[in-house]
């Protein structure tokens, strides 16, 4: 969940944070760090310079957004969104004082303090965004969120359905706006239905509330900004054609995706490989069974794919042909059990990373035999085939395990967000909710 931050005490409150954590904090503990006392390389020349590197870090940070009101209650999301601009900041400084210094104009400061002093700008800037999202989390996002509704009392029903379909925890007081009614409330959000035509006397509405600091959406933009997926039910040509997956605007952060894929594939191979030999060996005590098993997967544009994983069921488990894993399914054995919690049984797939059949973060690839039923049963699910399949993907980490219909409805939805909004920040984001999920153990079995 999303919010704005539209009370005067709330902005103050990050404004002097801001303040204490980028200007003064950095200040005082770069002129008293020892480490500059002892090298004697910090004299007062160049705390000018230490001035004028803070205030341009400030003035970076302004033209990039970094101080705009909008938050996420979601730390990790927030922090890796930072910690993106942060290194953008970062790089674009050290590039600036490095052309400084080639035409003669940064004499006021040392160059060999730059990458330390860039950390403790990093790091405090880090720790201000903990304290602010924990702060918002638990003090200002206490109450029951407020959300008016230009429309009717289906788009509130029909929103309420999407959100108890996506099992949405958060409170929240839906009501219908009355135009016959003075504007004296300011709400958290507006939502303005899909089906309402705007005129020009609406114009004081919409900018009654764009003054005071509502976030203002269509009712399909806000289902999607509040659950990070698009429900099937939502989805339009027009949208999935305007999104960047249609646009070269991606090519190179997917050049950049393969590139990561092969180092880190290659990485993993190389540690796991001990933990897939012990894995193998347990398998082959339990049943003296065959310790690998091969499947084949629909990747990207429908091909076919082989993938290889360590085999966690009994032998011949689908001699009655395929079917999805169940809770407490008796064809799991106690080492799968173990295998499918740790989702060490996945590795084996890092060959097919490595041959660039699928990536780490990507939507999960099906079976042909699943894939043919649901492209039959929900519109739109032969869109997840536009993007290479992956070990793991955001609905992996948003939803639990989903082994009916109506689980791969609602997963679908995630896979297109991920689709219409795919970025190298995003997988990085996925990547790190995959570890939590892992180290958890949730979500590797049915519910």
């Amino acid at each position: 969940m999303k919010f704005y931050v539209s009370t005067k005490s709330q902005k103050i409150i990050i404004f002097i944070s801001t303040i204490i954590a980028e200007i003064i904090f950095p200040y005082l503990f770069i002129i008293n760090f020892e480490y500059f006392k002892e090298i004697k390389a910090f004299s007062k020349f160049d705390q000018n310079g230490l001035i004028l590197l803070i205030l341009f870090w400030i003035f970076l940070s302004y033209v990039r957004g970094r101080y705009s009101s909008m938050k996420s209650s979601k730390i990790l999301k927030n922090l890796i969104l930072e910690f993106k601009e942060l290194l953008i900041i970062s790089s674009f400084s050290i590039i600036s004082l490095f052309l400084l210094k080639i035409v003669g104009l940064n004499q006021n400061f040392n160059s060999k303090n730059i990458p330390l002093i860039l950390f403790i700008l990093v790091s405090a800037s880090l720790l201000k965004e903990i304290i602010i999202s924990l702060l918002f989390d638990k003090v200002f996002l206490k109450n029951c969120k407020k959300v008016l509704v230009i429309g009717d009392y289906n788009d509130i029903n029909s929103i309420k359905e999407v959100l108890n379909d996506y099992k949405y925890s958060k409170k929240i007081d839906f009501e219908l706006f009355n135009f016959n009614s003075e504007l004296n409330i300011i709400p958290d959000q507006l939502i303005i239905s899909d089906d309402y035509k705007l005129d020009t006397n609406d114009n004081r509405v919409i900018h009654y509330f764009h003054l005071n600091g509502v976030q203002i959406f269509s009712k399909s933009k806000w289902v999607e900004y509040e659950l990070n997926c698009i429900p099937v039910n939502l989805i339009t040509t027009d949208k999935f054609l305007n999104s960047r997956n249609f646009s070269n605007y991606r090519d190179f952060e997917l050049k950049i995706k393969r590139l990561g894929d092969i180092v880190v594939s290659l990485i993993l191979i190389i540690i796991s490989f001990p933990l897939i030999l012990l894995a193998g060996f347990l398998i082959w005590i339990n049943d003296y069974g065959s310790i690998f098993y091969t499947q084949i997967r629909e990747g990207m544009y429908g091909k076919k794919i082989r993938i290889i994983k360590l085999r966690s069921m009994i032998i011949n488990a689908e001699n009655n042909g395929a079917q999805w894993a169940k809770k407490n399914d008796e064809r799991i054995t106690s080492i799968g059990f173990l295998l499918r919690k740790s989702r060490i049984d996945e590795l084996p797939q890092l060959i097919s990373v490595l041959k660039g059949e699928m990536s780490l973060i990507g939507p999960r690839p099906e079976r042909p035999e699943f894939n043919k039923l649901l492209k039959e049963k929900i519109p739109y699910y032969g869109l997840r085939s536009l993007f290479k399949p992956g070990l793991s993907g955001w609905a992996q980490v948003n939803y639990p395990y989903g082994a009916s219909l109506a689980d791969s409805n609602n997963k679908l939805g995630y896979d297109l967000f991920y689709i219409c909004n795919y970025s190298l920040h995003l997988d990085l984001l996925i990547l790190f909710k995959t570890m939590r999920t892992v180290f958890s153990g949730k979500g590797s079995i049915p519910s």
